[in-house]
């Protein structure tokens, strides 16, 4: 094929005005074409239209030794060639590792996260939720376990939620500290020299202690440490006669005069209502992990009530159940009162100040690490089984054994160890508990071999 001058001429300008897109593919568009006289012949220097703060060429000559200066539509629209245009460059985010596409969407922990340019460079631009898992904090933790004296775990059912969903949902316990304060502890008469170093509920009493439940995203410390306590109170004081596991989903249904459910309740109104009212077990009332309408009649002088699952899967009005109540709500005050009342009457119920890093717990003597500082905290119920002591960097770390009710899966099999005597997250500012009413009960003689006095029972200072 021979190639004229003229047509080598045109393949010269074309080759060289196709280097136009190639600096600047996002200017493509219509300039000639909306010149009222189109193109031009020859060199012609008005044959122009503006573009951004500059001009562009539409005449035959345009700029041979610059071929940006002939506009973007000038080969297909004035010379009618085609020149593809060169795809456009490859934008890309980096983050965690990962590569993420222009305008890609996603989500990275709790925040969600978009591939977009911002001041000239392409990057992730994310919301700004403060994260259940802070990654920052789960790091330090994890290498500076010894400095901490507890190591820290990523928990998969917390990754991914936003803190406040945690203070809301995983808590639950509505803390009023200046009336709370004003209810007088219980004084109980004991030898401080005869407590002993280390105790553990679960060890004396075996299956008598309830397990750790999952309260789910459901604010409901209050209800499922009232109800455990009161459980594991029932097979102590019956010396192992009464063995039900009652119910924490009656409580949290039923007792919703002035408590929030899901959203929080008060530890005096729960213990309050189950004086009142009595508790039902949890195989006739299982948990849920959430609220729902109550089923079960509220009668204060009742002994009896019906068992819903069974009313539910045999249609049988007729079965009932025996209702559990408790005496009148105690405080106990002091290091020691706290050992002793475990020791003698069973586990009790705690209010812990909760920040950041306790969702990270996973083993050891927990304090809290300040690296959380600035966040904000919540309260939460936790019930106390026992305690003892270990020797950490040549010293000796006294603890309590609390149950959390975040499941099994959670710290030590659900269970957590936290300092001891110094009021560690002011976990000894507000201990209560109440004792088991056995009287309903086919029990009989002394089964703890107490007194008159304190098969009494304390009286009343509740608030």
């Amino acid at each position: 094929m021979t190639t004229t001058p003229a047509v080598a001429a045109m393949m010269v300008v074309a080759l060289g005005c196709a280097a136009a897109f190639e600096y600047a593919p996002d200017l493509a568009g219509q300039y000639c074409s909306t010149r009222p006289r189109g193109c031009c012949k020859g060199r012609q220097d008005d044959c122009t239209v503006p573009i951004l703060d500059t001009l562009c060429y539409c005449d035959d000559f345009c700029n041979h030794t610059r071929s940006e200066d002939c506009c973007p539509d000038f080969l297909p629209f004035c010379k009618h060639i085609n020149v593809p245009l060169p795809p456009a460059p490859i934008k890309n985010c980096y983050a965690n590792g990962q590569t993420y596409k222009y305008g890609e969407t996603v989500k990275i922990n709790c925040n969600e996260c978009r591939c977009q340019e911002s001041n000239g460079k392409t990057q992730m631009m994310c919301s700004s939720n403060e994260c259940l898992v802070d990654t920052y904090i789960l790091d330090t933790l994890r290498h500076q376990a010894n400095r901490f004296g507890w190591s820290a775990g990523n928990y998969s059912e917390f990754w991914g939620r936003r803190y406040d969903e945690g203070l809301q949902l995983r808590l639950g316990t509505l803390h009023s500290k200046r009336k709370i304060l004003q209810m007088k502890p219980l004084k109980a008469a004991f030898q401080r020299g005869k407590l002993r170093r280390s105790y553990d509920a679960r060890e004396v009493w075996g299956n008598y202690i309830s397990s750790p439940i999952d309260q789910g995203w459901c604010g409901a410390s209050w209800a499922i440490t009232t109800v455990q306590v009161t459980t594991d109170r029932f097979g102590i004081m019956s010396k192992r006669a009464i063995s039900d596991v009652l119910s924490p989903q009656h409580l949290l249904s039923c007792n919703n005069l002035n408590q929030q459910g899901c959203q929080g309740g008060h530890l005096t109104r729960a213990w309050n209502w189950i004086r009142k009212f009595g508790l039902i077990t949890e195989e006739c009332y299982p948990w849920q992990g959430r609220m729902s309408t109550c089923a079960v009649p509220k009668k204060k002088k009742e002994t009896m009530a019906q068992c819903p699952s069974r009313v539910r899967s045999n249609n049988d009005r007729t079965t009932k159940t025996r209702l559990h109540r408790v005496g009148p709500v105690y405080r106990v005050a002091t290091e020691e009162g706290i050992m002793h009342e475990i020791l003698t009457s069973g586990p009790v119920q705690a209010v812990m100040k909760v920040s950041r890093d306790f969702f990270m717990y996973k083993s050891g003597v927990y304090k809290c690490s300040n690296l959380a500082s600035g966040s904000r905290t919540g309260y939460h119920s936790v019930r106390i089984v026992g305690w003892g002591e270990e020797y950490q960097g040549g010293k000796i770390v006294k603890y309590w054994i609390a149950s959390n009710s975040w499941g099994s899966w959670w710290g030590e099999n659900g269970y957590f160890r936290i300092l001891k005597g110094v009021d560690e997250c002011e976990i000894e500012d507000f201990v209560i508990a109440a004792w088991a009413d056995i009287d309903d009960f086919d029990v009989t003689g002394n089964p703890l071999g107490y007194d008159v006095f304190l098969l009494n029972g304390p009286k009343s200072n509740s608030v």
